[in-house]
């Protein structure tokens, strides 16, 4: 089979010529209808764009700037916020509160002068008319918001205060109210702030400032329940010095009106704190290693030895409890306290069913501990037994000294008796008794007398 040959005629390719020409020429007629049209937007802003609010389209680019300046930043500058908290009112100057700002740049961007689109990529933003919203650039004056921030926030925050305890001249019991504490949120206030400048609202100037509640931990109904003193316990100072007298002061204050919750553990540590020159303490006699020296806070171990028995009479559980090397001349044996910062401490657990708050303070040499709880207490009666089973008596040893006199005596060291003691405590409800615990069985160990006698012999 043959193959025909065909061949386009010169009528034909004048057909598709013209065919040609003519999509050509309606594509440039089209494309220079749509720049025409562009055109006119090259210093017009796109339709449906907004910026701070204010309606920006078909006006020009120096046009709008003039808008925005004396429709929202010129009005803006005499406004202030009002921000609200706990009845009171702070008022932040806009004018103090931004630093600078930039018109022309938010108006370029909206116009898409920067992007520089294609003819046709700004036909199709202009036929989709977006109701895009925009924004005056600020320059907030930092400085200035976190010190205003700052001069609120020291109004507002407070601690939570605990209820207390106060008691009259006639004993009568009453308590003072706890109180709630509050906290400014300084970030949150400082976006708020900036958002209320940026985007500005006449109808609401107003920020309700975000802060914080906090409950006491100790409120006022928990302490309802104290209503008598339970127990109380005293010794005396009267042969001490001043600067001992002073230090059991100073000490009995900072644990005077303590209020400790049941299961709470008390550690009289924490509760008087490190005893030093600047908080107040001086050099008095204390023990140490078998002998008495002084120490800052000489005479810290009387107010917890003095605290320790009135805690054992009101029924409570010492978890915590060191005895002194030496017998104590304020307390009788096995019935003493002694603490020492950072290492030795007495702690006790509140292990009745009420609220406890100690009284305690000094009078005519006198040390006075009293617990104050629920009155449903005082049918019970704590007795507390100290019971010296045995003692150890002290050795007496003698070096020769030929650099003394002959027959001279030099006591280095006094000799004291060894001790061991138990203490018990009988519980009695309605006169009888319902239970007996031991509380300890200490030891204190014998101190060795140490003499030096001279056999130096005179001529």
């Amino acid at each position: 089979m043959l193959r025909g040959n065909y061949r386009i005629t010169i009528t034909a390719k004048f057909l598709i010529l013209e065919v040609l020409v003519f999509l050509i020429g309606s594509t440039c007629g089209l494309t220079w209808e749509v720049y025409n049209y562009n055109k006119k937007w090259d210093n017009l802003l796109y339709p449906g764009i907004k910026i701070s609010g204010l309606h920006l389209n078909n006006r020009s680019i120096k046009e709008d700037e003039d808008l925005i300046k004396n429709q929202y930043i010129n009005p803006l500058m005499k406004k202030s916020i009002n921000i609200e908290v706990n009845n009171k009112t702070y008022k932040l100057q806009f004018s103090k509160a931004i630093k600078n700002y930039n018109i022309q740049s938010v108006v370029y961007s909206t116009a898409n002068l920067e992007a520089r689109p294609s003819v046709y990529e700004k036909s199709k933003l202009l036929q989709k008319s977006p109701a895009e919203l925009y924004s005056v650039n600020f320059v907030y004056d930092e400085n200035y918001i976190k010190d205003y921030i700052g001069n609120i926030k020291k109004d507002v925050d407070k601690e939570a205060i605990n209820a207390s305890i106060k008691k009259d001249g006639n004993g009568s019991i009453t308590v003072n109210p706890d109180a709630k504490g509050y906290k400014l949120n300084e970030a949150k206030l400082e976006e708020e702030i900036k958002d209320k400048i940026k985007y500005r609202n006449s109808r609401d100037m107003v920020i309700k400032a975000p802060v914080s509640e906090s409950a006491a931990v100790i409120t006022s109904d928990k302490l309802s329940d104290i209503n008598t003193m339970i127990t109380s316990f005293s010794t005396s100072f009267s042969s001490s010095s001043d600067e001992r007298c002073h230090n059991i002061d100073l000490a009995s204050s900072s644990i005077n009106g303590k209020v400790i919750m049941p299961n709470e553990i008390f550690s009289f540590n924490d509760c008087v704190g490190e005893r030093t020159k600047e908080r107040g303490y001086m050099m008095a006699p204390v023990l140490v290693d078998n002998r008495v020296d002084s120490g800052i806070g000489g005479g810290i171990c009387q107010v917890s030895s003095t605290l320790y028995n009135a805690v054992l009479m009101a029924g409570m559980q010492p978890i915590e409890r060191t005895h002194h090397s030496l017998p104590s001349s304020y307390v009788e044996l096995g019935l003493d306290s002694t603490v020492d910062w950072n290492d030795i401490d007495f702690k006790f657990k509140n292990t009745i069913s009420y609220p406890i708050y100690i009284e305690a303070y000094t009078e005519n040499k006198n040390l006075y501990i009293n617990i104050y709880s629920n009155s449903s207490l005082v049918k019970r009666k704590y007795v507390i037994s100290n019971d010296v089973y045995e003692t150890i008596p002290p050795e007496t040893k003698s070096v020769e000294d030929p650099n003394l006199p002959e027959g001279k005596i030099v006591f280095l060291q006094k000799a004291s008796s060894g001790y061991k003691v138990k203490v018990t405590r009988d519980t009695y409800e309605n006169g009888n008794l319902v239970s007996s615990e031991l509380i300890s069985d200490d030891l204190y160990p014998e101190v060795p007398g140490i003499s030096k006698i001279g056999t130096k012999k005179a001529y």
